[in-house]
């Protein structure tokens, strides 16, 4: 709770910002149905695949900069100081990351079916961003305790992108997911490899968010000048 507390607080300080970015999907919506009532197919499949991608680098580029933000305005040793744990500080980044990226989901949730994106593209593509989410928001915080937030962001995005490199017989259910976000649906095996993808990106997720954590109870905090 005292991370989800601290979250809100975080998210709401950057409130016009986050909901800029979140009312994104209403625009781009709006602007495929200048040409009329009914965009073309392959249309709503590239915009919808575009802004899963714009989805995941929210994730990585917004939650990348908090650290770095509340390290610079000195609000970290005022939290910190408040009987709340480095393991609940990181919490609350790494939940007022993904937090955003849920209600984007959700904007695109309700704006497919305006625009007449097939129902299997719409749920595979947003199952696809919410689990790779996950790891992209602990890969963020991770990265933000050594570098600044927009390379954090670019670190964040190319390290979730490495199981595409894996040969062809060695990719995991990750890989699919991405690839689902590049190419469109699969039609085989689709559940399995949800199912798999899940289970990885919370192991995953899990595991980066621990090492974060066990970093950050080790060092100094690194305070900004304005």
């Amino acid at each position: 709770m005292k991370s989800l507390r601290i979250a809100w607080r975080l998210l709401w300080a950057n409130r016009w910002l986050w909901l800029l970015l979140v009312l994104w999907p209403w625009g781009m919506a709006a602007i495929l149905l200048v040409g009329g009532p009914h965009p073309a197919p392959e249309d709503v499949e590239a915009a919808l695949e575009q802004q899963s991608i714009y989805g995941l680098a929210l994730v990585a580029f917004a939650g990348g900069a908090l650290l770095g933000n509340e390290q610079r305005s000195r609000r970290i040793v005022l939290v910190l100081s408040r009987a709340v744990s480095r393991r609940q500080y990181l919490g609350a980044l790494w939940l007022a990351a993904f937090l955003p990226l849920v209600l984007y989901v959700l904007d695109l949730a309700l704006t497919g079916p305006v625009l007449g994106a097939p129902a299997f593209v719409l749920w595979q593509t947003l199952g696809a961003l919410l689990v790779l989410s996950l790891t992209t928001a602990s890969l963020t915080v991770l990265a933000s305790l050594a570098l600044p937030g927009v390379i954090a962001g670019v670190l964040s995005l190319a390290a979730i992108s490495l199981p595409l490199l894996l040969p062809e017989g060695w990719q995991i259910a990750q890989s699919r997911l991405l690839q689902i976000l590049l190419s469109g649906p699969i039609t085989e095996h689709t559940r399995l490899v949800f199912g798999a993808g899940l289970l990885e990106g919370l192991l995953l997720s899990g595991a980066i968010f621990e090492a974060a954590v066990r970093i950050f109870e080790q060092r100094d905090l690194r305070l900004k000048s304005e």
